[in-house]
């Protein structure tokens, strides 16, 4: 399985808007991050989780040529918002994309993208609700889910293999835990580096109390606000973590 981190940045990416970099070094080129996305690329299959307002330039700029599903973690814009790029990538592609979210994401999508269940300029998107927690197959390929509180919704975290994708969290259930045993690779949201806050996200010390109950090989942080600065936050790591940036490719 290949993985590559399309975007590392958070709702806001690095730097913000009027170019504003907050605690990261501009000269560091590891903190210029674009929004949340991730591209996984299995069993021949090509998987987007999460379409950000930069999905354009992210697929471009990492030369993905074909998508065989999309799958949406929760319904905040940073993680929808390039949606309706969907449509003319799927004309383009010459055939269908199935997007897959969970009931309360997808019932939010029916309201902020209502034109998106009703169109058809060539080639179709297809709506598929996946389970709150438990395993789903998409575009063939087995993986598995369940649901970790953000702010007031709820966000689905996947797992394909020995890898797991964990965004926009502030908590998880025993059920989550028992979903992520034996993993090896954990790609998770770690918002706020080493300045916790009550936001809804995350900071490095919950990433490695989550990590000592399911003692992944590998821990990757992504989902990085402007607060977190590359080289800062790589001195505080422990063995077996990193920091993600852009373009990043993990080989599982």
């Amino acid at each position: 399985m290949k993985v590559t981190v399309l975007g590392s940045g958070s709702a806001y990416g690095c730097p913000m808007v009027f170019n504003s970099w907050r605690n990261a070094d501009p000269s560091d080129e590891r903190n210029r991050r674009s929004r949340p996305s991730v591209c996984l690329e299995v069993a021949g299959k090509t998987l987007i989780i999460d379409v950000g307002p930069d999905f354009r330039e992210q697929i471009n700029r990492n030369r993905i040529t074909n998508i065989d599903a999309v799958l949406l973690t929760h319904p905040h814009y940073d993680h929808i918002s390039s949606l309706p790029e969907l449509i003319r990538a799927s004309a383009l592609l010459g055939h269908n994309i199935p997007i897959f979210a969970n009931a309360e994401t997808m019932a939010d999508l029916r309201v902020s993208y209502a034109f998106m269940f009703r169109v058809d300029e060539g080639a179709i998107l297809s709506w598929h609700e996946i389970p709150d927690i438990g395993e789903f197959a998409a575009a063939g390929v087995k993986l598995r889910t369940f649901q970790v509180p953000h702010h007031h919704w709820h966000c689905s975290a996947f797992r394909c293999g020995d890898f797991a994708y964990l965004t926009d969290w502030e908590g998880i259930s025993p059920q989550g835990l028992q979903s992520l045993q034996g993993v090896k690779t954990l790609l998770v949201e770690c918002n706020n580096g080493l300045y916790p806050e009550h936001n809804g996200h995350s900071d490095l010390e919950a990433v490695k109390r989550l990590a000592a109950q399911i003692t992944p090989q590998r821990v990757v942080l992504t989902h990085l606000s402007a607060r977190v600065d590359y080289a800062e936050t790589a001195a505080h790591l422990p063995p077996g973590f990193e920091l993600a940036y852009d373009g990043l490719v993990l080989d599982i």
